[in-house]
């Protein structure tokens, strides 16, 4: 009798158990579902497309239970896994600073182009919202260009870098131009960039810091501070915090000196400038205070380390050499 009175309660914890968790999913969804439709309403003026599908937690649970494989990039933390028997890359927000419901809007709007990472779907019953995207044997740009003892380096020929810019810019003047107000990226870097290994294609994503500008305006100050990646921050944003598309086209330019150099803008120059990204575990103040740090550093740097080898004529001497084992002396 003890025997069959164990049994019962065992039973009893275990449908407690699984009352509780059905409950507990039930209340991220609805809290969850109801910030990405505010990000859809906000985002496209009510006439938004949601070309994406759900899954529920259970479903993905299951997609990367014998997952071995990640994909690290800053800030965001993919495995790979398998829904419908094809292969999907998971990703698990782990940034506080972010906004997962806005990067599911915006990516939603954007999963026709060829060079933003497609979004196949998502799940809203986890505490914080899940990402579904198309699978891609892929690797960061962030990767590729610094990662010591990188095979794939020599991929970057001069030809394919300046494809890989063109494509991320495509992105970000979609961002720009095809929505009701523009919105700005705000955390362009080569981080937030998949290369295609089958094809080469550049894949932009990571939405989650973008803003909107309001309606008819063309700078805006964001409630939330100073937000992005240290070294690809405007000054004036960096400085005052004005957001306007002009910092999406300064950090771009970064992304494209360190394409043409190879090494990582913030070491290029000065070595008193922090070499890290920002942490997403830091609280906003302290983020704000480094980003002060670095541009009072970043602004009592004279001559700008480009204008003064564009001046001596040594701009040669800042090419990344990868490039020259191609070119040679054509290059020059």
């Amino acid at each position: 009798m003890q025997f069959f009175r164990g049994l019962t309660r065992k039973k009893q914890s275990s449908s407690s158990a699984s009352a509780e968790r059905r409950k507990n999913e039930q209340d991220y969804y609805l809290k969850n579902g109801s910030s990405v439709l505010e990000e859809l309403l906000a985002l496209c003026d009510g006439n938004c497309r949601i070309p994406i599908r759900y899954f529920s937690a259970i479903e993905i649970e299951r997609a990367i239970k014998h997952s071995e494989s990640k994909m690290g990039l800053s800030g965001v933390y993919m495995v790979t896994g398998s829904l419908d028997n094809r292969p999907v890359l998971v990703r698990f927000n782990r940034c506080q600073l972010t906004n997962i419901h806005r990067d599911i809007a915006i990516t939603a709007q954007m999963s026709h182009l060829k060079n933003v990472l497609r979004l196949v779907g998502c799940c809203l019953e986890f505490e914080e919202a899940v990402m579904v995207y198309e699978y891609v044997e892929g690797i960061s740009l962030s990767d590729l260009l610094f990662k010591k003892g990188n095979s794939n380096r020599k991929s970057l020929s001069w030809g394919n870098r300046l494809r890989i810019a063109n494509e991320v810019a495509s992105a970000i003047v979609f961002l720009h131009t095809e929505f009701t107000t523009p919105i700005i990226h705000r955390d362009i870097a080569p981080s937030k960039v998949i290369i295609d290994q089958n094809n080469g294609v550049a894949k932009i994503l990571d939405f989650s810091l973008s803003i909107s500008l309001p309606p008819g305006k063309l700078e805006m100050k964001s409630e939330d501070g100073v937000l992005g990646t240290i070294g690809y921050i405007a000054p004036e944003n960096g400085f005052y915090d004005i957001t306007t598309q002009k910092i999406d086209v300064y950090s771009f330019g970064a992304l494209l000196f360190e394409l043409l150099t190879g090494k990582k803008m913030v070491e290029m120059v000065d070595s008193a400038i922090s070499k890290e990204p920002i942490d997403c575990e830091e609280d906003n103040k302290s983020h704000i205070e480094k980003c002060h740090a670095m541009y009072t550093t970043f602004e009592k740097l004279q001559p700008n380390i480009v204008d003064r080898y564009v001046r001596e004529n040594n701009v040669i001497d800042i090419v990344d050499p990868t490039i020259f084992e191609e070119h040679g002396i054509e290059i020059q």
